[in-house]
């Protein structure tokens, strides 16, 4: 019981001293409070500027350059001085500064540059920065809001290249999309498909153009371990041997293609294959046994031909006797040999597969058969030449079936060389053009585009577009792009103006006016760059071909991504125009799914050209 009294009276005690300690503390502080901080400790800093730069539209909402502007402000006239016409602040469309006009409390006019794309703005006072409304620069070329189809694009995937239909005229303009991407959401196949300049996307079973229903399976599994890669086509080319309803060659990674069907279960197709003209599997019967000895006909492709499962194409070309070219990473070819194959009891093939040596580039006609005649070993015509030391990332055809390769490539059939190489018809090494390259790019080259275009004259004038991470081609400053003459030798017409912020990774020559009687050859660009010849250009050029930015031409504005492909298309109300495609998110303000359609007037403006 005293115990209990006893630790009573601590506790008690304890509680009654922490509060005397207490009050004394607060005093202390009481006492202190004259020598204390009374001052807001925040206080002398930079208050908040009264001043504001409305997101209403302007007057007028767009504008070209030399136009004035009027915008919707709060609390400007504070820092004008009409007196002698000066201003506290700057303003700026797109990084680019412009001349002010005239400013009031509430308003504030402004001249549109003679060079600037859209883009946002923003006024600057007093180091601090006001933002107002998304400005759109009047130019020549502009969304087709028509095509609609930029607004979805193809599902989840990239769209590698953009092939005119083969019976297009100035009157139409349908397009076969290759890549990666899925038919649509919930569709584990695709890889191909088709638009129009006015409808957009074409579905599955359009007679006699894309007469297919599930096109490319997305992925493969390459082993036991389950192992899955991503399938999808690199391109396509037209049969150059038909003239009439040409087949068509795909090429890419994959080895299933409509395979789903009844007639083809079994059947692995090789990295490439030769189609009819409305994309459908050419077949043929044959008769195959199974393991009891039963026989069986069976509608099996007539295309065999190809590479391992892993060994993708990177391009294939048609040449014009019917043969097929193909470039890539790969060290075989691979045929079917229906002599050996056999069946079971459900029809599903059980291949035997025939293995060549063919390292990097090969010739096979038009069931898939490897031309021994081509780049072959003189001591052994089983093995093929050496091929790429390095990685090929592209390549293209020229007029006279010559290929040109590019990549990261140090020697090619054992010969030094510097991240390009051309190969004659033959499939040789062409020694003139090495010689004429010299020092080449000295940086891996990522893509290759050649185009043939006729000047003023009617001259038929060839070019090839490298584009990669080299800074000098041949000892002259390339900023990591150059256009050569099909001997290899630079364009001297062409020169690129200093780029600022980012790299290029993406260019081609296209003609805008292919319906015209004379030829506008412009090229394409895009990057990550944000300045061209120290105007904001954020990511998308269009120049001419001595490499200025025709004000016009380039009023868009900011591009993320990069083009795998430009054409020259109608649009939705059959002008001229640019299809452009390949794996980008926003142009021009809008959000984007790697397909945009842009109008283009070729049409001088003379007002407003600086």
């Amino acid at each position: 019981m005293n115990k209990i009294n006893n630790h009573s009276w601590l506790h008690k005690t304890t509680n009654i001293v922490c509060w005397v300690v207490c009050i004394l503390i607060m005093a202390g502080c009481n006492v202190d409070e004259e020598d204390s901080i009374k001052e807001d400790p925040y206080a002398g800093g930079r208050e908040p500027l009264a001043v504001k730069l409305l997101s209403e539209a302007p007057s007028p909402e767009s504008a070209g350059p030399k136009e004035k502007v009027t915008f919707r402000v709060s609390g400007l006239a504070k820092y004008t001085h009409e007196e002698d016409g000066t201003f506290d602040f700057d303003f700026y469309i797109s990084d680019e500064i412009c001349q002010i006009e005239s400013a009031t409390d509430s308003t504030l006019t402004i001249i549109v540059p003679d060079a600037v794309s859209s883009g946002t703005t923003y006024l600057v006072l007093e180091n601090q920065i006001f933002y107002g409304p998304y400005f759109k620069v009047m130019g020549s070329v502009s969304i087709d809001e028509g095509f609609e189809y930029y607004k979805t694009g193809p599902y989840n995937g990239i769209i590698r290249s953009c092939v005119p239909w083969c019976g297009n005229t100035g009157l139409t303009s349908e397009f076969y999309l290759c890549g990666d991407f899925r038919q649509a959401q919930g569709k584990y196949y695709g890889g191909i498909a088709m638009v129009n300049n006015e409808k957009g996307l074409l579905k599955y079973g359009t007679a006699d153009k894309i007469k297919i229903t599930r096109g490319i399976e997305a992925g493969m599994y390459v082993d036991d371990d389950d192992n899955l890669l991503h399938a999808g086509l690199n391109g396509m080319e037209y049969w150059k041997k038909d003239t009439e309803s040409p087949r068509a060659l795909l090429y890419g990674l994959f080895k299933e293609y409509e395979t789903y069907s009844t007639t083809l279960v079994g059947f692995k197709f090789k990295n490439v294959l030769l189609v009819n003209n409305d994309l459908t599997v050419k077949t043929e019967k044959k008769k195959f046994s199974d393991f009891n000895g039963k026989t069986h006909e069976i509608s099996v492709p007539t295309f065999v031909g190809g590479t391992m499962f892993t060994e993708e194409i990177t391009r294939a070309f048609s040449t014009a006797d019917g043969k097929i070219v193909a470039v890539g990473n790969f060290t075989t070819h691979l045929f079917t040999d229906y002599d050996n194959t056999t069946c079971d009891a459900n029809n599903k093939l059980v291949t035997a597969d025939i293995y060549t040596s063919a390292r990097s580039v090969m010739k096979m006609d038009e069931i898939g058969q490897l031309d021994k005649t081509y780049r072959r070993n003189p001591m052994d015509d089983d093995l093929s030449l050496l091929g790429a030391e390095g990685t090929i990332n592209d390549a293209c055809m020229l007029n006279d079936e010559s290929v040109i390769i590019v990549g990261d490539i140090y020697k090619f059939d054992g010969k030094p060389i510097r991240n390009i190489v051309k190969l004659d018809k033959d499939g040789q090494i062409d020694e003139e053009f090495l010689s004429t390259i010299g020092e080449a790019a000295n940086g891996e080259i990522n893509k290759v585009t050649c185009t043939s275009f006729k000047d003023g004259s009617g001259e038929l004038h060839e070019r090839i577009v490298i584009v990669g991470n080299f800074t000098t081609f041949n000892g002259q400053s390339a900023q990591g792009l150059a256009i050569l003459n099909s001997d290899g030798s630079m364009n001297s017409e062409f020169v690129l103006k200093e780029l600022e912020g980012g790299i290029v990774n993406f260019a081609k020559i296209v003609d805008l006016n292919t319906n015209g009687e004379i030829a506008m050859p412009h090229v394409v660009i895009s990057g990550t760059f944000t300045k061209y010849a120290g105007v904001t250009r954020q990511g998308f050029l269009i120049l001419d071909m001595k490499g200025d930015a025709i004000q016009r031409f380039n009023v868009p504005g900011r591009f993320y991504g990069g083009l795998y492909d430009a054409q020259y298309s109608l649009t939705s109300d059959n002008t001229n125009g640019l299809l452009l495609t390949g794996d980008f998110r926003i142009f021009d303000g809008k959000r984007m799914n790697n397909i945009v359609m842009l109008k283009v007037d070729l049409e001088e403006n003379t007002n407003n050209e600086p």
